[in-house]
């Protein structure tokens, strides 16, 4: 087999976003002319090239945004992503073949990329290596998206480089257990209203079925990322303006997780407390937790405890010390029960 399917030394070979020596970990769309559209976080490219350097022609909806890149096992750095179309460059090593990621960073209300094509300068693209066999899900809202991770002091709390979906605590776990991982969440949403209270939007129940959580016409297939283990955090949204109603909350929560399970039939499913929700709102949202395992009698679907925790000064986002401090909290928990 040769091992270079697209090599040309001192000039540059491209492939359509689409390409199969891409490979996508995270839930994407694909565009009739190859491109490949992003709108969840944590959505990460994978590629083994050769040459000078890897480029990429990008659209982004808004602007900035940003990618984590990583090449071979050197550290992370981020790349800042303009509004509209953009060609973007990462230098690569002398010699030989390298692994490189491109991770997004930002979370759903923060726009959405359009790849439209990668290429390599005086090299090509070898074919994919094989992912991990684990697979993790965590369905949430701004917390799950990694909001507020990588703060800097100083900014504004909306500041699109505040957030980094690297560090979230799915992402944290998915490297630990050596996973693939898809983060399906959307800050400010929630199970059936979102934080101001308005339910005429995408909820949870809703955006969980699509590619992009935005549009409508960009269906999940959920055959194409069966997990073995599910994580929800649900509750901090819809407890926001006032605590919602039992029964309503409960029957939503129940009939969301059945649809996880419908899925996912073999997957251990966690229903996590809310790390930002205190006094009597957490309190009450873990009534409510309680309620919903006892009424779906399954043996894979678990309560997961998480404490309290205080968050950025002013906002309450969890820190990014703190999503550490969280995956350690599940992590415990996954090894107990899910036997990893």
């Amino acid at each position: 087999m040769i091992p270079w399917l697209i090599a040309a030394i001192g000039m540059t070979s491209a492939v359509p976003a689409n390409d199969f020596r891409i490979q996508y970990v995270g839930r994407t769309a694909v565009r009739p002319d190859g491109a490949v559209d992003v709108g969840f976080p944590g959505v990460t490219a994978h590629l083994r090239v050769s040459g000078d350097s890897l480029r990429f022609v990008v659209v982004a909806s808004k602007g900035p945004q940003y990618v984590d890149v990583r090449v071979d096992q050197q550290p992370y750095r981020q790349m800042q992503l303009q509004a509209g179309t953009g060609e973007y460059s990462v230098a690569l090593p002398p010699g030989g073949e390298h692994e490189v990621a491109l991770l997004r960073c930002n979370e759903s209300w923060q726009g959405t990329l359009e790849f439209k094509s990668f290429s390599s300068l005086g090299g090509g693209f070898a074919a994919p290596g094989s992912l991990p066999a684990r697979k993790l899900m965590f369905v949430g809202d701004s917390v799950t998206c990694g909001e507020l991770t990588a703060y800097h002091a100083g900014t504004a709390f909306n500041d699109s480089r505040n957030t980094d979906a690297r560090l979230s605590y799915g992402e944290i776990l998915a490297r630990r257990f050596q996973a693939q991982c898809h983060l399906v969440s959307y800050g400010g949403r929630g199970m059936i209203r979102d934080w101001q209270g308005i339910r005429d939007t995408n909820n949870a129940p809703e955006f969980y079925k699509l590619a992009l959580p935005d549009d409508p016409s960009t269906v999940w297939d959920p055959r194409r990322y069966v997990p073995d283990v599910i994580g929800v955090q649900l509750g901090t949204n819809d407890f926001s303006p006032g605590i919602p109603n039992e029964v309503e909350f409960v029957q939503a929560y129940v009939g969301f997780v059945r649809t996880l399970r419908k899925d996912a039939p073999d997957a251990f499913i966690f229903l996590m407390e809310s790390p930002i929700l205190k006094d009597r709102k957490r309190e009450v949202l873990r009534t409510y937790l309680e309620e919903i395992v006892g009424q779906l009698r399954d043996s894979r679907i678990r309560l997961a405890p998480l404490a309290h925790r205080a968050g950025v000064p002013g906002n309450g986002h969890p820190t990014g010390a703190e999503h550490v401090a969280m995956a350690d909290e599940l992590e415990a928990q996954l090894k107990a029960v899910v036997g990893w």
